[in-house]
């Protein structure tokens, strides 16, 4: 009992020593323990197959983030309608906007479809600061992993030569398998797609693929009969094949409208943790390149 207790003081004792991070998205939460190793204590917020456009902030997720050193969070107001309050309720200094514990990963990104008028809601859940979902072109994860490592080396300047160096084996690591999967999904190219909601154009846009069309009828707006019809038209007439969906969308919609079409609908994670297995943000690339391959044969 004695050698339990001496196991478990030591091992608080560790974790203690610990840079508490919280991220909103579990992509972020990986790439984050890559580059804060045995240093960093992650969590996520969001699990993969929640949305992450209409969490519900919960008392629970105020009270993970009470204590923690670190906020890491999507931006480009991805968790606008949640994480506000979620902020405010853990009354955590360290988090508050413009804090050196709180990290917009949106830092430094190229962005997409960066809106150039004037917006308002009749257009749906448009974003007015870009496309959020830049997590999905792994290029991107790059940057994000050196955002992460430069701010952890800021708050825990004593580590920064293992940030550094964790960072240097992630973006190795990346590198070359983005090499891969580029090969891989070279026939991929040109291949035209129609997609359920605006998930994917980060993706599309890395591997070349043309999105002709979505089924909702706006950003975050069920499609109109008006509109399904026009869906179903536009897939028809160009023989589309491939219909990508999340796995946190309206899956039944989405089958009947793969059913009146006749494409291959592939409910796809779009973050980490959104099917079984894919537990790692190399995991979530290697899943969507194989099943993308086997959809386009």
């Amino acid at each position: 009992m004695k050698k339990i207790f001496i196991s478990l003081f030591l091992a608080s004792f560790l974790f203690a020593g610990k840079l508490e991070i919280v991220a909103t998205l579990p992509d972020l939460a990986d790439i984050a323990k890559s580059v804060g190793g045995e240093k960093v204590s992650v969590s996520s917020i969001c699990k993969g197959y929640q949305d992450p456009h209409y969490l519900q902030a919960k008392p629970s997720y105020s009270r993970k983030m009470r204590n923690v050193d670190l906020l890491i969070f999507n931006g480009l107001e991805l968790e606008i309608g949640w994480l506000a309050p979620l902020i405010n309720s853990a009354r955590n200094p360290k988090i508050k906007p413009g804090k050196f514990g709180s990290l917009d990963c949106s830092e430094g990104i190229p962005l997409l479809e960066v809106p150039h008028n004037e917006l308002d809601r009749s257009g749906g859940d448009v974003h007015p600061l870009g496309n959020p979902h830049y997590l999905l072109d792994p290029q991107n994860a790059l940057i994000v992993a050196q955002t992460i490592a430069t701010r952890l080396s800021q708050i825990d300047a004593e580590n920064s030569e293992i940030y550094q160096k964790n960072f240097d084996e992630f973006r190795r690591s990346l590198e070359l398998k983005i090499v891969e999967w580029e090969k891989q999904s070279e026939q991929l190219k040109g291949l035209q797609i129609v997609a359920y909601h605006k998930n994917w154009e980060y993706l599309a846009d890395w591997l070349g693929l043309e999105i002709v069309g979505y089924l909702e009828n706006r950003p975050g707006i069920p499609p109109s009969p008006k509109h399904l019809k026009s869906f179903v038209e536009i897939v028809n007439e160009q023989e589309i094949r491939v219909f990508l969906a999340a796995t946190f969308v309206d899956v039944n919609q989405a089958k009947k409208a793969a059913e009146r079409t006749e494409t291959n609908l592939l409910i796809l994670p779009a973050l980490v943790g959104g099917v079984q297995h894919v537990d790692s943000y190399f995991e979530l690339f290697d899943f969507l390149i194989q099943k993308l391959m086997e959809s386009a044969q």
